[in-house]
């Protein structure tokens, strides 16, 4: 049996009528898939958030690995990587819950077509040119600690969102109506975006605007300005194409209709004197 609550279904009815489907209750099924969207609606928020601090506090001492001259971008890496895995870690625990109850089986879509050419991309700027960035910062300029230490977060930032979007990829299809199957469709082009390109960016950005610390060096600036516009860019783009895409569902029977409005009732009698 499939147990959702009333909150839950409020969000999975705005979460239709975004995408062109308004209904007066969404079908259990549909409700429980679009709930995996929401971590903070589930009982385990304090897993979450533990998930989250934890891997954030950690990260705060990861320049002490390398010295003066590190990256301070550590912390900023370390609470996307806590978001990230705690998000992750949600939608697996509630979609555990489903198997249960509700039939299920392998993805048959591709995943370059789920993913799409331009977010990947910019998946490869991303990583791939912030690692060439990197290396060749360490081989031109005297900043060799500062590349080495930013080289190590880009690497981890590759293999976390590496994992996660194996996981989304590879992720189990729950029901086989055409409306389930659209919503999980929707929801997986959603889910890809744990691994925002732009997550490799915005520390190095907020670095780059601090007036103390460790930055980078002068003579990598230049391309280190064109790589960070080159990854906006190109993660706006793939934002926008699936966004046009997903946001209108197929017709179909996604729960109970509305109810018609009666208006309001007028008396059309004459007045009484």
């Amino acid at each position: 049996m499939i147990d959702v609550t009333s909150s839950e279904e409020g969000a999975a009815l705005r979460w239709l009528a975004k995408r062109g489907q308004r209904v007066g209750r969404p079908t259990p099924l549909l409700t429980a898939l679009i709930a995996t969207r929401q971590p903070l609606l589930d009982r385990g928020f304090w897993r979450y958030f533990a998930i989250v601090v934890g891997v954030s506090v950690i990260g705060g001492g990861y320049p002490l690995l390398f010295g003066p001259g590190a990256t301070q971008s550590g912390v900023g890496y370390s609470i996307f990587f806590g978001i990230q895995l705690g998000l992750w870690d949600s939608i697996r625990r509630r979609e555990r819950g489903l198997r249960a109850s509700v039939p299920s089986r392998s993805p048959v879509e591709p995943w370059w077509r789920v993913l799409g050419g331009w977010y990947i991309v910019s998946l490869v700027v991303a990583f791939a040119g912030g690692i060439a960035l990197a290396v060749t910062m360490y081989f031109t300029t005297a900043a060799r600690t500062y590349a080495v230490s930013w080289l190590g977060l880009l690497v981890l930032s590759a293999l976390c969102s590496g994992v996660i979007l194996t996981s989304v990829l590879r992720g189990r299809i729950f029901g086989e109506d055409p409306e389930s199957l659209a919503v999980q469709r929707a929801l997986r082009t959603e889910r890809i975006y744990l691994a925002m390109p732009v997550f490799v960016i915005f520390p190095i950005i907020m670095e780059l605007l601090m007036l103390s610390g460790s930055r980078p060096p002068a003579e990598s600036m230049p391309w280190l300005v064109r790589y960070i516009v080159a990854v906006v860019v190109l993660q706006a783009i793939s934002g926008t194409l699936h966004w046009r895409r997903q946001r209108r569902l197929p017709p179909g029977d996604y729960g109970r209709p509305l109810q018609p409005d009666p208006g309001t009732p007028v008396d059309w009698s004459p007045p009484a004197y």
